[in-house]
C-alpha cells in the first residue's frame, strides 16, 4: 500500500529539471549540490516529445522538496520540462506561494523566456561558469531546502473553488499539451504583480484568439481547472457561443446572453436583483463588484466565445468588474488587441498532435506510425479534426483513415462531433456561413483556399478581383481590404507579423472551402484567373518571347503557335486598344475626362473578358494572358482606381443649372489628370505592338511614328 499524501516520505531534496541542450551546465550543478550533502534526482534518460512522462519522474517529483529548473532558451519548448515545472509551481501555489518550490537558474543573458513572470524576479540566479559559482549556488539551494520539511507530493490535492454559473466545466479527457500557452495565460493575468520585469501588457486581462475548433475554450477550461488555487474567490464562466456566431444580431444576442448569466450569478450568490432599477447590465455588474470587494479574494472571470464587432464600451463590460478579477476572453476575432493581451492559439505541434490521434488506437507498425503522423500534418495540427480522425482510426486503422480523409464524396470530417465537443460538425464550424454568392469576402476566401499553403499578397487579390465580374477596377482595393478585415474578425486569417499585407489560411479551412463551396463554377473561374495572374511576368523583368511558328524535328514534328482562340482574342483586344483614348491622344482642352475614363473602363472590361475567354485555351505556349494581365493590373486599374473617385467627388459638387462639361472645366485637377493620361499612352501603345506581333496584323500602321 502506498503512503498517504500526509505521510509521503521525502526521498530527494532537489529535483533537477533541464533541457538536453543544457546537459553540461546541469552536470556541474548536480556535482556541486551533492557536494553539499543534498539528495539530488536527475533524469539521465531523454524524455522524447512523443513519449509520456514516466512513472519514475512523477514519483521523484512527488517525493522531492524543491525543483531546480535550469531555464535555458529551449526549456519552454520541451514538454517534459514544462510538465515538471507546472507540477512544482502548483504544489507551491497550494501552499500559498507558487515560488516556494521552484528555484530557477538562468544560463541566458536575458530573462524574457522565463514563464511565468513571477519566476523572473524572485529566486533565480544567472549562470556563471566555474566551480566557485556552482558551489555558491549549491550553498544557497541548501539553505532554501533546509526550510522545507515536506515533499511536494503532500500538496497535490487542489482546493475546491466555487464555479458560477453552475455546473462547473470539467475539461476534456482528450485535452493534450498546451502547457506553454497555459503559462502565457498565467503570466498575462499576473503581469501587474511583477511590473519591474514585465515588458508588455498591464496584467489582469488576456484573450485567447484562434480559428474555430482550435481549442480555445478547452484551453481556457484547462487553465481554470489547473490553476484554480490561484483564484480562491472562484471562477466565473460566461458562455457567449451561439448557433450563428456571425451576421446581423450576433453582438446583441451575445450581450443579452451575458446579461442573463450575470443575473444568474447574482441570484446564486444571494444578491437580490428583483428591483427593476438595477436590471441594466451596468447596474448588475456594479452590484457584483461590491460583492467581490467584500470577499477580498482573487477570482477568474472567463468570457468564452466573444463575437466580432463589439464596440469599445461593450467589450469593457465583459471585463471583470473588480480589480480582484482576472479576465480571460476567448474569441475568433483579431480586432480586440487593444483591450487584452493577445495569446494566439495555433495548431498542435507534432509532439501533442500525435498522442491525440493515437489516443484510441496504438499504431501496429512503422507504416501505421507514419500514417498517423501524416494525418497530423494533413489537418495542420487541428485538434478537433484530430479528435474526429482518432475515432475513425480506432476502427479502421490509420492508413485507411487517411484514405478516407482524402477520398472524394462524403467528407469524414462532417460527421457527428466527438462526445465531449459542442461546436457541431467541423466543416460547419470552420465555414460559419455557406459560400454561395459572389461577394468579396467569399471570393477572397476562395482565392486563399486555392493558393494554400502558399500566401497571397493583397495586391494579387486585388488584381484577380478586378478581373472578374461584378467588380469595377476602382473597387478592388477597398473591397479586398474590407474582406480581409471581415476574415480577421472571423478567425479565418491567422496573425503573422512577418507577413506584411500577405495572407494565408489554415489548410483545414482551405480544404473545407474547396469541398463545401456551393458555387464550384465561381471557384473554377477564380482558379483560372489566379493562375494567370501569378504567371504574369512582373514589369521589372523582360516579357516572355512571343510564340512563333517554327519547325520541329523528329517523328512528332509539327508547327506550333498561338491557337485560334488566343489569336482571335488578341485581335479583338488590339482593336479595342488602338481605338481608345489611351492610345489615341486627347488634345488639350478638348474632349471630356469623364468620357475618357468611360472609354478606359470599357477597355478594362474587354481585357477582363479576354482573360476569361482564353482561360480554357490549351495550345502552348499561352502569351496573351501575360499581356492582358499586365494591361489590366499594371496600367488600367491603377489609373482608374485613382482618377475615377477623384473626378466623381468633383462631379458630386456640380451646381444646379451647370452642365457636366462646363463643371468639369472648372476642376483644378483637370490638367494633372490629362498629364497622367498622356503618360499612359506610351505603355498602352507598346502593348498594342505586342498584340500586333502575336496576331500578325498591325493595326498601328496608320499611326504617325511619334504616336507608336
Amino acid at each position: 500500500m502506498s503512503a498517504s499524501p500526509e505521510r509521503l516520505p521525502s526521498e530527494w531534496d532537489v529535483f533537477v529539471s533541464y533541457s538536453r541542450s543544457a546537459t553540461d551546465q546541469a552536470e556541474a550543478v548536480v556535482v556541486a549540490l551533492r557536494a553539499q550533502g543534498l539528495r539530488v534526482f536527475v533524469d539521465d534518460t531523454a524524455v522524447e516529445d512523443f513519449t509520456s512522462i514516466t512513472t519514475t519522474i512523477t514519483r521523484a517529483l512527488a517525493r522531492a522538496k524543491v525543483l531546480l529548473a535550469l531555464y535555458s532558451s529551449d526549456y519552454p519548448r520541451r514538454r517534459a520540462c514544462q510538465w515538471e515545472l507546472t507540477y512544482a509551481y502548483l504544489a507551491g501555489q497550494r501552499e500559498g506561494d507558487p515560488r516556494r518550490r521552484i528555484l530557477v537558474v538562468n544560463p541566458e543573458p536575458t530573462a524574457d523566456h522565463i514563464h511565468p513572470v513571477e519566476l523572473r524576479d524572485a529566486r533565480y540566479w544567472p549562470w556563471r561558469a566555474g566551480a566557485e559559482e556552482a558551489n555558491r549556488l549549491a550553498t544557497r539551494v541548501h539553505d532554501h531546502v533546509a526550510g522545507l520539511s515536506e515533499p511536494m507530493g503532500v500538496h497535490t490535492a487542489s482546493p475546491v473553488v466555487p464555479w458560477l454559473p453552475a455546473p462547473a466545466r470539467t475539461g476534456s479527457a482528450r485535452f493534450t499539451g498546451r502547457l506553454p500557452e497555459q503559462w502565457r495565460i498565467h503570466t498575462a493575468l499576473h503581469r501587474h504583480q511583477a511590473p519591474l520585469v514585465s515588458q508588455a501588457g498591464s496584467g489582469r486581462t488576456a484573450q485567447l484568439r484562434g480559428m474555430p475548433g482550435i481549442g480555445k475554450s478547452l484551453l481556457a477550461q484547462e487553465y481554470a481547472l489547473r490553476f484554480s488555487s490561484a483564484f480562491p474567490g472562484g471562477v466565473f464562466w460566461f458562455d457567449l457561443h451561439a448557433e450563428q456566431p456571425e451576421g446581423p444580431g450576433a453582438v446583441a444576442r451575445a450581450m443579452d446572453a451575458y446579461a442573463d448569466q450575470v443575473a444568474i450569478v447574482l441570484a446564486a450568490l444571494g444578491i437580490d436583483v428583483s428591483d427593476t432599477s438595477i436590471t441594466s447590465l451596468s447596474r448588475l455588474l456594479s452590484r457584483l463588484a461590491v460583492h467581490l470587494g467584500e470577499q477580498n479574494a482573487p477570482c477568474l472571470w472567463v468570457v468564452d466565445g466573444v463575437p466580432d464587432g463589439l464596440t469599445d464600451s461593450q467589450f469593457h463590460q465583459l471585463l471583470g468588474p473588480h480589480l480582484l478579477a482576472a479576465t480571460l476572453v476567448t474569441t475568433r476575432s483579431l480586432h480586440y488587441t487593444a483591450f487584452a493581451e493577445p495569446i494566439d492559439v495555433g495548431p498542435l505541434p507534432d509532439g501533442d498532435g500525435l498522442p491525440l490521434i493515437t489516443s484510441r488506437r496504438t499504431p501496429d507498425d512503422d507504416s501505421e506510425q507514419q500514417a498517423a503522423l501524416a494525418l497530423v500534418h494533413d489537418v495542420g495540427g487541428h485538434p478537433h479534426a484530430l479528435d474526429v480522425l482518432a475515432d475513425l482510426a480506432a476502427s479502421t486503422g490509420f492508413g485507411h483513415a487517411r484514405d478516407r480523409l482524402h477520398a472524394p464524396g462524403v467528407d469524414v470530417l462532417t460527421g457527428s462531433p466527438p462526445r465531449d465537443r459542442t461546436n457541431g460538425r467541423l466543416a460547419v464550424s470552420l465555414l460559419t456561413r455557406p459560400l454561395t454568392g459572389h461577394g468579396p469576402v467569399d471570393d477572397v476566401l476562395r482565392l486563399l483556399a486555392l493558393a494554400c499553403p502558399a500566401p497571397l499578397h493583397q495586391s494579387t487579390l486585388e488584381n484577380v478581383l478586378s478581373a472578374v465580374s461584378p467588380y469595377d477596377p476602382w473597387e478592388a482595393g477597398p473591397l479586398v481590404a474590407e474582406a480581409v478585415e471581415s476574415l480577421l474578425g472571423s478567425g479565418a486569417l491567422p496573425p503573422d507579423p512577418g507577413l506584411s499585407r500577405t495572407w494565408t489560411i489554415h489548410p483545414l479551412l482551405a480544404r473545407a472551402v474547396r469541398r463545401h463551396d456551393a458555387d464550384t463554377a465561381r471557384q473554377e473561374d477564380l482558379r483560372r484567373l489566379l493562375l494567370h495572374t501569378l504567371a504574369a511576368v512582373p514589369a521589372t523583368t523582360a516579357p516572355p518571347p512571343l510564340p512563333t511558328t517554327q519547325t520541329l524535328t523528329g517523328p512528332s514534328a509539327k508547327r506550333r503557335g498561338p491557337g485560334p482562340v488566343e489569336r482571335a482574342a488578341a485581335f479583338d483586344l488590339q482593336i479595342e486598344l488602338v481605338t481608345r483614348v489611351g492610345v489615341q491622344p486627347l488634345a488639350p482642352d478638348q474632349g471630356s475626362l469623364r468620357e475618357a475614363l468611360t472609354s478606359l473602363h470599357v477597355l478594362f472590361s474587354t481585357t477582363r473578358e479576354v482573360l476569361h475567354r482564353v482561360a480554357a485555351e490549351t495550345a502552348a505556349p499561352l502569351v496573351l494572358p501575360h499581356i492582358a494581365a499586365a494591361l489590366a493590373n499594371e496600367h488600367l486599374r491603377p489609373f482608374l482606381s485613382y482618377w475615377h473617385p477623384a473626378l466623381q467627388q468633383h462631379e458630386a459638387r456640380r451646381p444646379d443649372g451647370t452642365s457636366p462639361t462646363a463643371h468639369e472645366h472648372t476642376w483644378d485637377r483637370a490638367a494633372e489628370m490629362r498629364t497622367d493620361l498622356d503618360r499612359l499612352r506610351l505603355p498602352l501603345t507598346r502593348i498594342a505592338t505586342r498584340l500586333a506581333e502575336l496576331t500578325s496584323v498591325d493595326l498601328l500602321a496608320e499611326l504617325p511614328p511619334d504616336q507608336r
